[in-house]
């Protein structure tokens, strides 16, 4: 009864954290006092502490929330404008206008904050600062706002895993003061800097040293990504664990030499798990393998003898008890994961007596096993992933971050004895380098659905001891019977993707897309590479045809990005592209064709031209067996529009594509009535420098009888055609409602 007891306290208190993100409200501070009674009460009543794990998670959750809260309100309410003073938390990189890195905020406009009340921030500023620096200066204070669609990067939820509740820019050519109080680390990843600079996998060094990605290319980055060796420069648990057995292996020589203490490899084996996680900055993956190793190591030194599955629940409540946070952190879900595995392969292995056989064994389990929650995050898996980290994983744990850890501890006290060390580390990374430039040709996409039944099967199974037989299979049979008999709820769908100010429309039907506009791109990046791409393998698309309205970088930007993921695919367009595509089309009035039963036509402009600006969008009007119609505007302007509606029967739409994001230099009065659209979504920045949708352009669609939808507001927004019906879904209405995201984005939803 005691054993059921700890399992239920353990596994309540963690399903009560993990569910903490879907939640619309957090309790207010006051309800806290309850649940401390309630646990005080525990050790004098037994039968109350069936609730405890509920309780002291819930406790945990109104704490840890209103606390980030308060730091938020403590900020927002000092208005927009500030003088802080601040220290700065992380290593800054270098981003598109500037420099940007973590501070914390200890005083506002001259008043200091508590320790307990300082919020940490996104720093924008000119120049690179140090990890450590004081900075006083003007800034400019916006809250936490990302974009927000079925699949890509969340701003919004990553800062609230790191804590960090506000954005500040320190304003132009305005003076700041800068007080130099480098740590060791940063005069540390200084010289190392240094030191590679001539380097060819000077990325990867960094990286692998102090954690700091934005060194390594984006083409090495994919590659990485692609051959499921990503994990290995991205300092986590591996790494830790890595550096915790060479002190081990350390510390044991010195038992042999004479020290007898027997906690004297353990605690050498700590020091070297922590230097390199401080090394790292005391990353959230960092510090959650040190509190592993904790446990792991209280466990060997009480000698206490529990299943892998307690232990597996006791870590697991661990972490959550020191970051509740942690669950907004899609890392926290891999170490989770993949410390189950472990476990679970441990247990099926403990009979067998070969260690190398084992160990074989463990990394087959492990690779098999953790791809589909690869495939999950990434949309695919590599087909050579095993093969990589049979050979890869190995070759780090015993030659590359080993090499590299003694190159750093000499650079720290002889640093010009470190460069050849360094020339060495280069070399050790000759192979992988080499080995992941074929990686993306065994690149094989997965829908999220396919990942997600087979994540799902794995995690199920894992679960199984825990579950009584007769729910296992009920459970089990259910979930494969209602994937035997899925089908789409839609005839077709058309989503507007949310890519700030730009375009980017996704029209569905049968597996197969086309996309309408692609979004911006920037140097390091692009919307297509960051949202289209992804969720057009997520829900296991195949792209046919991509209409460029104009070649605006906000909505063309992204072309070059699908065109490498799909080279056969036709590019429409109203400007003269036959050079550069073999499969082009002519976007021109009068031009139509028909796509899995939907029809589209072309109505304006009425010519090709050599270079197609706002006036040449490519405006597409599309019809289903229906009557349903949806109206692609592009950034059409008042001119083409007054053309337009001399033809009015041509526009009348029942959804439209709000012209040039809702700018008052289109949607005239005349147009607005002519199309007479039930539904008018217009692409916006929340917030954005442009200040769209323009008030009175809103208004008139409004006053016409159409419901308004923008994706700043909204994020994702999808329109679903079922036979005569038509729904409407966006992000934001869903889980774009939970608690953090309305702290974080001052409830403006």
């Amino acid at each position: 009864m005691t054993l059921f007891v700890n399992y239920w306290t353990l596994s309540s208190f963690a399903i009560l954290i993990i569910t903490t993100p879907h939640w619309l409200h957090l309790p207010k501070w006051f309800w806290s006092v309850p649940c401390l009674v309630w646990l005080l009460l525990c050790f004098k009543f037994r039968w109350l502490r069936w609730g405890c794990g509920f309780i002291a998670a819930l406790f945990i959750v109104i704490a840890s929330g209103n606390l980030l809260r308060h730091q938020t309100n403590t900020l927002f309410n000092a208005g927009s404008d500030l003088i802080i003073n601040a220290d700065v938390d992380s290593l800054f990189k270098p981003i598109n206008h500037g420099f940007q890195g973590v501070a914390v905020i200890r005083s506002i406009n001259g008043n200091e904050i508590g320790y307990f009340s300082r919020p940490r921030v996104y720093l924008t500023a000119p120049q690179q600062l140090e990890l450590g620096d004081r900075i006083t200066a003007q800034v400019k204070l916006k809250p936490i706002i990302g974009t927000l669609n079925e699949v890509g990067f969340d701003k919004e939820k990553y800062a609230i895993s790191q804590r960090v509740v506000g954005l500040v820019a320190m304003k132009h050519n305005s003076s700041f003061i800068v007080q130099n109080r480098s740590s060791w680390r940063q005069i540390l990843f200084s010289r190392t800097l240094q030191l590679t600079q001539k380097l060819a996998h000077q990325g990867l060094i960094i990286a692998l040293t102090f954690g700091e990605r934005s060194y390594i290319h984006k083409e090495q980055w994919t590659q990485l990504q692609q051959s499921g060796l990503s994990h290995l420069v991205a300092i986590s648990g591996l790494h830790i664990g890595i550096a915790f057995g060479f002190g081990w292996l350390l510390g044991f020589q010195l038992f042999r030499l004479g020290i007898m203490q027997v906690w004297v490899p353990t605690a050498i084996a700590m020091l070297c798990a922590c230097t390199y996680a401080w090394l790292s900055g005391f990353s959230l993956p960092t510090q959650r393998a040190l509190i592993l190793l904790l446990i792991f190591v209280s466990f060997q030194f009480t000698r206490i003898n529990t299943s892998y599955r307690f232990k597996w629940l006791l870590m697991l409540a661990g972490l959550l008890i020191y970051d509740p946070f942690a669950v907004y952190s899609d890392s926290f879900w891999l170490s989770v994961y993949a410390v189950a595995i472990l476990f679970f392969i441990l247990s099926l292995l403990s009979g067998l007596g070969s260690k190398l056989k084992k160990a074989f064994l463990l990394q087959i389990g492990l690779v098999t096993l953790m791809s589909p929650v690869i495939a999950l995050l990434f949309h695919g898996f590599g087909v050579g992933t095993f093969i990589y980290n049979v050979l890869f994983v190995p070759w780090f744990s015993f030659c590359v971050i080993p090499l590299l850890l003694a190159t750093t501890a000499l650079a720290s006290v002889l640093p010009q004895l470190a460069a050849p060390l360094y020339y060495l580390a280069d070399l050790s990374l000759l192979p992988v380098s080499s080995a992941i430039n074929i990686s993306q040709l065994a690149w094989l996409p997965v829908s999220m659905g396919v990942s997600s039944i087979v994540a799902f099967a794995i995690a199920w199974c894992l679960l199984r001891p825990l579950i009584e037989p007769r729910l296992f299979t009920a459970v089990s049979l259910f979930a494969v019977l209602a994937f035997l008999f899925r089908r789409d709820d839609f005839d077709w769908r058309l989503d507007v993707l949310d890519v700030g100010h730009g375009l980017a429309v996704v029209v569905e039907k049968n597996g197969k897309a086309i996309v309408y506009d692609t979004g911006a791109s920037w140097e390091k990046g692009s919307y297509a590479q960051h949202v289209i791409v992804p969720y057009l393998y997520s829900r296991g698309l195949f792209l046919d045809t991509i209409i460029i309205s104009h070649f605006d970088n906000d909505h063309a930007g992204g072309l070059p990005e699908l065109l490498k993921h799909w080279p056969l695919a036709t590019v429409v367009s109203s400007q003269s592209l036959a050079n550069n595509n073999p499969s082009y089309v002519a976007c021109t009035k009068g031009e139509h064709w028909r796509w899995q039963q939907l029809t589209f036509e072309v109505i304006w402009p009425p010519s090709l031209v050599s270079r197609a600006y706002n006036p040449h969008s490519c405006v597409v009007r599309i019809v289903d067996s229906s009557k349903h119609s949806v109206l692609l505007t592009g950034d059409v302007e008042a001119v083409a529009e007054w053309i337009l509606v001399r033809e009015a029967e041509q526009l009348k739409s029942n959804v439209v594509l709000v012209p040039h994001h809702g700018s008052k230099s289109s949607s005239l009065p005349r147009f607005v009535d002519a199309v007479d659209a039930n539904i008018a979504i217009a692409s916006t920045a929340f917030q954005g420098r442009w200040a769209l949708p323009n008030p009175a352009v809103k208004q008139r669609y409004i006053e016409q009888g159409a419901q308004w939808l923008e994706t700043g507001q909204e994020g994702q927004s999808s329109l679903i055609f079922k036979q005569r019906k038509l729904s409407i879904a966006s992000m934001r209405r869903g889980k774009g409602q939970a608690w953090y995201r309305q702290t974080l984005r001052k409830r403006v939803e």
